[in-house]
């Protein structure tokens, strides 16, 4: 029997979780109902990713592919997820672990991510305007702020005004980068590359306030669990089965 593992980072907010939750249900219905699919959480929440997979395997699954939904292939996708399943492979060594991309840079992102700026541009067309990208970032590897670069510019040559990639936790000071791009002449427009409205959203918010008092921000919602999203979901989900069976 063939298993599906969806991995969500996991949200201090149980509504968020559930949100999760039934986000991935819409997927699981276009999947055949013969695999047998379940979500975990790397934090915050009971239904860990070793205990469900351990679940998985005794209901007589014996290949399990394991689906990041994370945007982007960094420290989670690389180094948490396979060290949770680490000790399932060694208490299971004739189960099949297969590990999926991460959706970030996907179709139906960047439609979302187009969607917010150019909504922005709508509403303030007597105003010129400059974009801020924001995700998550990494300090591991460079390939996730690469990917946010080259998404800013083909926004940017779409939108008609400039967009520039900020990453929270990257190599760089995203507040120092903002501050440089900042004009007075231009109101600046962030849009957070995040799956919901987190904590990260809420402690940039913050630092933003402390660190430009005098300049408003107009900030977007994040991608909101788009559905657009789950046609890039289904996409990996299906070439990940047609690799396996």
């Amino acid at each position: 029997m063939i298993g599906i593992l969806y991995v969500f980072h996991g949200s201090q907010k149980n509504e968020k979780n559930q949100a999760a939750r039934v986000f991935i249900q819409q997927l699981q219905e276009r999947i055949p109902t013969t695999i047998l699919q379940k979500t975990a959480f790397l934090e915050n929440h009971s239904d860990t990713i070793a205990g469900t997979a351990k679940k998985m395997i005794e209901s007589g699954v014996e290949k399990i592919i394991v689906v990041p939904v994370l945007l982007f292939a960094a420290k989670h996708a690389l180094v948490d997820i396979p060290a949770e399943l680490e000790p399932v492979k060694k208490a299971y060594p004739t189960v099949q672990f297969f590990q999926t991309e991460t959706f970030g840079s996907k179709k139906g992102s960047r439609a979302v991510l187009l969607e917010r700026f150019k909504k922005v541009s709508d509403e303030y067309q007597e105003d010129r305007l400059t974009g801020f990208l924001v995700a998550h970032g990494t300090k591991q590897t460079e390939e996730p702020q690469q990917t946010l670069v080259e998404i800013a510019s083909e926004i940017e040559r779409q939108v008609g005004y400039p967009v520039t990639a900020v990453s929270l936790k990257g190599q760089e000071n995203y507040l120092e980068i903002i501050g440089e791009q900042l004009d007075q002449k231009r109101k600046p427009v962030i849009v957070p590359f995040f799956l919901f409205d987190g904590h990260l959203i809420t402690v940039m918010k913050s630092k933003l306030a402390e660190a430009f008092p005098i300049t408003s921000f107009i900030i977007t919602p994040t991608l909101e669990f788009d559905s657009r999203i789950l046609t890039d979901l289904e996409g990996i989900v299906k070439e990940a089965l047609s690799c396996i069976q």
